[in-house]
């Protein structure tokens, strides 16, 4: 059996994975994931994010895409033939967690602003300057979550263990028990939830009914002290919108994790064609809140597990295509 790793951090646990599989596997490990092309074509597993229609069509012997992470939109399913299997991992809803609590402290601090002011030799408290701002505990705020999946409800109940009240809205509300949210919705009742939230986070998958879920009407509904965190996927955020309401001040401010554009080689790029950068009240990361090494560690070993499957003839974990009914 033999198998091309296109995935960046697998090809990081390349002697892991190896040490998983034994004997009997074959390897073949891209040192960058656009490299693909000139990989082998006797592939019998693909592991990585992106495969377009021309390289499943030739790779005739694939029968396992592995995707390394939860999103599978890299992945050209209309062309991959009857006898293949897409399946994905997931295990970051802990680590984008924590990153959705240190955006909410970051902005309840107002860190952006005291570490830029610190540099330049201005003291923003009030000790120094009575005039200053002081701040508020998370404890008694309200955080409204936009999907509530593994990420979702994560966030929920790290929240909920500061004492903040968490809002709701999913596809099926009534699968939210009480004891993880204070109010749950419909998508219907977006509005409402942007209402009453401090902070705004959005975990939803990317699909037409979602691109530019959150524009201008949405961001104009919520509190001005209010911060928007996009976890989730560039597009369901209007990229226009979004820079007008942090420039205007209409919110208070915005953690981006994930973007409008990426790099297509290499590290160089913007990741809008706006200047997010230039703004004061945005905090930047450049896609990495699910960036931990307890993350990959797990996804290596549901890789190993699917690809041993295939070879054991064994059920996969976690298809994806074809669907499972």
């Amino acid at each position: 059996m033999h198998v091309v790793v296109a995935d960046p951090m697998q090809v990081r646990l390349a002697a892991e994975l190896r040490a998983e599989l034994g004997a009997g596997v074959t390897w073949e490990f891209l040192d960058r994931p656009e490299h693909i092309d000139e990989a082998t074509t006797d592939a019998d597993v693909f592991v990585g994010s992106r495969l377009n229609s021309d390289q499943i069509h030739r790779r005739p012997a694939l029968r396992l895409i592995q995707v390394a992470g939860a999103g599978f939109e890299g992945i050209d399913l209309s062309a991959v033939p009857r006898g293949v299997t897409v399946a994905n991992t997931s295990h970051h809803g802990r680590a984008i967690a924590e990153y959705c609590l240190m955006c909410m402290l970051v902005f309840s601090r107002s860190l952006l602003a005291e570490d830029r002011a610190l540099r330049e030799g201005t003291w923003l408290s009030v000790f120094q300057d009575p005039g200053s701002p002081v701040h508020e505990t998370l404890a008694g705020r309200t955080v409204g979550i936009i999907g509530f999946g593994e990420i979702g409800s994560e966030v929920g109940r790290v929240a909920r263990a500061l004492g903040m009240r968490v809002a709701v809205v999913r596809r099926s509300p009534q699968a939210t028990p009480s004891s993880e949210a204070d109010w749950v919705g419909t998508l219907d009742q977006l509005p409402y939830l942007l209402r009453i939230s401090d902070f705004v986070v959005v975990t939803v998958p990317l699909t037409e009914a979602t691109t530019k879920l959150i524009g201008r009407e949405e961001l104009a509904a919520m509190p001005s002290s209010s911060v928007l965190i996009n976890v989730a996927r560039g597009p369901i955020v209007d990229e226009e919108a979004l820079y007008l309401a942090l420039e205007s001040q209409t919110i208070r401010g915005a953690a981006i994790d994930v973007w409008w554009q990426y790099p297509t080689h290499g590290n160089q790029g913007e990741p809008s064609r706006l200047p997010f950068g230039e703004l004061q009240n945005v905090l930047l990361t450049p896609h990495t809140s699910g960036v931990t090494t307890d993350v990959f560690r797990n996804r290596m070993k549901d890789v190993a597990a699917n690809i041993a499957a295939l070879r054991d003839g064994l059920p996969f974990r976690n298809v994806v295509f074809p669907a499972q009914h």
